[in-house]
C-alpha cells in the first residue's frame, strides 16, 4: 500500500483557529493557509465565519464554527440562535459543546 499523498493527508485536517488571543490578521493568515493546502475544514470563531466563508468561496474547504465553546454552559436557546447565525454567515459544519454538568445530571429538559 502506498503512503498517502500530502493532498490526502491535508483532507484529514480540520485547521483550528480558536485560540482566544488570535488577532484578525492571524485568523486571515490561517484561513488563507487552509485554502492554500485545501484542508478538510477551517474551524473558526463564530464572529469570523462570514470572513472565512468569503475567503474560501469557490474552494471545497468547509467552514466550521463552535457553539457554546469551550464549556457548553450557554442556554439552549442561545445555542440555537448562534447556530442559526453561523449558518446564515456561511458555516457548513457546527461543533456544538454540550453542557457536561447537565449530561452528567441526566437533566435533558434544561
Amino acid at each position: 500500500m502506498a503512503a498517502p499523498s500530502w493532498q490526502e493527508i491535508a483532507k484529514m485536517i480540520d485547521h483550528s483557529l480558536l485560540h482566544p488571543t488570535m488577532s484578525d490578521r492571524e485568523l486571515m493568515e490561517g484561513i488563507a493557509l487552509a485554502g492554500r493546502f485545501n484542508v478538510a475544514s477551517v474551524c473558526i470563531k463564530p464572529y469570523a465565519v462570514k470572513m472565512a466563508a468569503e475567503m474560501l468561496a469557490g474552494s471545497d474547504v468547509r467552514v466550521c464554527t463552535v457553539i457554546g465553546f469551550p464549556h457548553g454552559n450557554s442556554r439552549v436557546d442561545v445555542k440555537v440562535y448562534e447556530t442559526e447565525r453561523a449558518i446564515e454567515d456561511g458555516a457548513t459544519e457546527i461543533d456544538m459543546v454540550v453542557n457536561i454538568g447537565k449530561v452528567l445530571s441526566e437533566d435533558w429538559e434544561y
